[in-house]
C-alpha cells in the first residue's frame, strides 16, 4: 500500500438528468493521465462516507477515483430530497462516467467501478450495459434480489436475522413487505396530489414490531451502530418514504446474470445475505471473475475500518491492475 495522503483532492460538479452532482476527485500526485475508478456507497451514501475510504486509497494506489453525492442527497440538486432510488444512483454514475471522460487527466482506456454494499451490485448491473467499465469490484454487497430485500427487513424486527428459529416467518416478512409497500403507495398519492413529501427516519435504534413494523427505512440497533454516528455529523437522518416503490422495484439479478467484464466479489459470511452472494457470483457468466471470502469481517467493518479499507483496496487496485489495457 502507498503512503496515504500521495493525492489532490479536487471538488467538481457534473451534470446528471437535469441536476447538478457534487463530487470529489482524488487525484494522485504526479503526471496523468491516471486509470481512474468512479465509486458508488451503501444505501443511501453522502460521499464523505464509504466512498471517500475507498477513494483515497485507491489515489494512493495511483487511480483518480471520483466519490459524488447521488441526486436528492447531500451537496446535489434534485427534489423531492432524500430519495432512494437506486435507478437513479446508477444513472448519476454513468454521469459521472460522462464527466470524467472530458478529463485530460483520465485514461479512457482504464477507467473502472467499484461499489461498497448496496453499491457493489449496482457497479455490477452498470458494468453489464456501459462498455466505458474495464472491470468492476464489489464489496460487501447487498445483493438486490427478494430474498435479500426480506433479509433486510427481517434485520428490523429481530436480533438476529440469521437465526432461522427466531427470525421471522417467510409469511410474516411478505406482511411486513406489503405495508411498507401500501404506506408507500399512500406517500407517493399524497405527494402527486399535495406535492407534500411523507418523511420517516432512516436508521432508529429501536426494533420494529414484527408484526407492524417500524416507519424507520432502516430500524434496529445492528445498522444504527454504525448509521447512528453520523447522525451527530450533520448527515440526514431521514428518507422520502415513497421511495420504497422505487428501491423495492430494482434488481440486480438479470444485469449481473449479463456481465462479461472482469468482477471481483468480496464478501463474509457476516455480511448481508451472503447465500445471496455467492448466488449472484455465480450467475456472473464470465470465467473472469474472483470471489474473496472473508471470514471474520462483518458488513459494517468493511465501509470506513482502517485495516479493513486497506486490505480491501488492495484486493480491488490488484484487480484493475491485472485487467488494463
Amino acid at each position: 500500500m502507498a503512503k496515504h495522503g500521495n493525492y489532490t483532492p479536487e471538488k467538481v460538479t457534473f451534470p446528471s438528468h437535469g441536476e447538478d452532482v457534487v463530487g470529489v476527485v482524488y487525484r494522485p500526485k504526479g503526471d496523468g493521465p491516471f486509470p481512474t475508478v468512479v465509486l458508488l456507497g451503501p444505501y443511501s451514501f453522502e460521499k464523505e462516507q464509504a466512498p471517500t475510504h475507498y477513494a483515497t486509497r485507491l489515489a494512493d494506489e495511483g487511480f483518480l477515483a471520483l466519490a459524488f453525492d447521488p441526486r436528492t442527497v447531500g451537496e446535489s440538486g434534485g427534489m423531492p430530497r432524500r430519495l432512494e432510488n437506486p435507478k437513479m444512483k446508477n444513472e448519476d454514475a454513468r454521469s459521472a462516467l460522462d464527466y470524467l471522460l472530458t478529463r485530460p487527466d483520465v485514461d479512457p482506456a482504464q477507467v473502472f467501478g467499484l461499489g461498497v454494499c448496496q453499491g457493489g451490485p449496482e457497479m455490477l448491473d452498470i458494468a453489464s450495459y456501459d462498455d466505458r467499465i474495464k472491470a468492476v469490484a464489489s464489496v460487501t454487497g447487498y445483493y438486490r434480489d427478494r430474498e435479500t430485500d426480506l433479509f433486510m427487513i427481517a434485520a428490523g424486527v429481530t436480533e438476529n436475522p440469521f437465526d432461522t428459529a427466531t427470525a421471522p416467518t417467510p409469511s410474516e416478512l411478505d406482511a411486513l413487505l406489503a405495508a411498507r409497500l401500501e404506506r408507500a403507495r399512500d406517500a407517493k398519492a399524497r405527494y402527486e396530489a399535495t406535492g407534500e413529501v411523507v418523511y420517516r427516519p432512516l436508521v432508529d435504534p429501536e426494533l420494529g414490531d414484527r408484526k407492524t413494523g417500524s416507519e424507520a427505512g432502516l430500524p434496529g440497533p445492528l445498522v444504527w451502530s454504525w448509521y447512528g454516528p453520523w447522525t451527530l455529523k450533520g448527515w440526514e437522518n431521514r428518507y422520502a418514504i415513497m421511495s420504497d416503490l422505487d428501491h423495492f422495484d430494482y434488481t440486480t439479478v438479470p444485469g449481473v446474470a449479463k456481465l462479461n467484464k472482469p468482477a471481483l466479489v468480496v464478501h463474509s459470511d457476516s455480511c448481508m445475505n451472503p447465500v445471496a452472494a455467492r448466488r449472484h457470483f455465480e450467475s456472473i457468466p464470465t470465467p473472469d471473475k474472483k470471489l474473496i471470502w472473508e471470514n471474520g469481517t462483518n458488513h459494517f467493518q468493511y465501509y470506513d475500518q482502517p485495516d479493513v479499507v486497506d486490505r480491501t483496496v488492495g484486493h480491488a487496485a490488484d484487480w484493475f491492475r491485472e485487467h488494463m489495457n
